[in-house]
C-alpha cells in the first residue's frame, strides 16, 4: 500500500533528482563528443543503428512493468507514457520507433539496414538488463529503471545527441524523435516521479527505486562506452 509520509518522499525524490543530474551517464564523454559535431556518415550509421535497437524495445518495458503495478491510478499514469510511445490516436507512421526510422533513413539508410544490424555487447547487454529490471523484479526496482534511469535523463543526454546532430546537417523534421524526447519527456518524467511518490515512504522502497535508477543508469553509461568505441575508436580515420 501506498505510504502517508509525503516529506519523506519528497525529501528522498529530490535527493534521487540531484544523483541523475550528475551521474555520468548524462555527460559521458561520448555524449560530449558527439555534441561537438565533425562526425562522418559512417559513424552515425554506427550511432543511430544501435541506438535504434533501444528505442525499437523501450514499449516493452512499460508493458511488463505495468502489469505488476497494484495502483490503477498509478498504472494509468504508465499507461499514459505507453500511449505517447505509440503516438496513439495519431497515426503509426508518428509512434516513436517509426520517428526513429525517419531519421536512419535521413541518414541515407533502409530497412535492410536496421533489421540486420549486429548489436554491440554493450547493446544486448542494455536490453536484456532492462527487461529484467521490469518483468522479473519487484515494481518499484523497474519504476526506478524507467523513470529516474530514463524519462529524467533524457532530456539531457538527447540534448548533447541534437547539438551534435544538428552541427553534421541533419534537418529538423528527422530530429523529431529526438526534440520531441527533449521535451516530452519532462513530462513523462513528471508522471513517473508522482508514481514513485506514492511508494517512496520507507527505507526498503528507497533501497528498491534506487536499485533500479542505479542499475539502469549503469547500464546506460556502459552503452555509451560502447558507443564511443564502435564510433569513434574502431571508425577513426586512419
Amino acid at each position: 500500500m501506498p505510504g502517508t509520509d509525503p516529506t519523506r518522499a519528497e525529501l528522498f525524490l529530490q535527493r534521487l533528482e540531484a544523483e541523475v543530474r550528475s551521474h555520468p551517464a548524462l555527460h559521458h564523454p561520448f555524449l560530449r563528443r558527439f555534441a561537438e559535431g565533425g562526425l562522418r556518415r559512417i559513424q552515425l550509421w554506427a550511432f543511430g543503428l544501435q541506438h535504434y535497437q533501444l528505442v525499437r524495445v523501450f514499449t516493452t518495458y512499460l508493458e511488463a512493468l505495468v502489469k505488476s503495478i497494484p495502483e490503477q491510478e498509478v498504472r494509468d499514469w504508465i499507461h499514459t507514457v505507453l500511449e505517447d510511445e505509440y503516438a496513439r490516436p495519431q497515426t503509426y507512421d508518428c509512434s516513436h520507433p517509426a520517428l526513429y526510422r525517419r531519421f536512419l533513413r535521413a541518414l541515407g539508410l533502409s530497412e535492410e539496414d536496421w533489421d540486420r544490424v549486429e548489436a554491440l555487447p554493450e547493446t544486448r547487454a542494455f536490453i536484456n538488463h532492462h527487461i529484467e529490471l521490469t518483468s522479473l523484479r519487484h515494481y518499484l526496482v523497474g519504476l526506478g529503471a524507467v523513470g529516474p534511469g530514463h524519462e529524467w535523463a533524457i532530456p539531457t543526454m538527447f540534448a548533447y545527441l541534437v547539438e551534435g546532430l544538428r552541427k553534421v546537417g541533419v534537418e529538423e523534421k528527422p530530429l523529431e524523435y529526438f526534440t520531441l524526447h527533449v521535451a516530452q519527456d519532462l513530462e513523462h518524467g513528471r508522471l513517473l516521479r508522482m508514481a514513485l511518490a506514492r511508494y517512496a515512504e520507507t527505507p526498503e522502497n528507497h533501497e528498491r527505486i534506487l536499485e533500479g535508477a542505479h542499475a539502469s543508469l549503469g547500464a546506460r553509461a556502459r552503452f555509451w562506452d560502447g558507443l564511443y568505441r564502435a564510433v569513434f575508436e574502431d571508425l577513426a580515420p586512419s
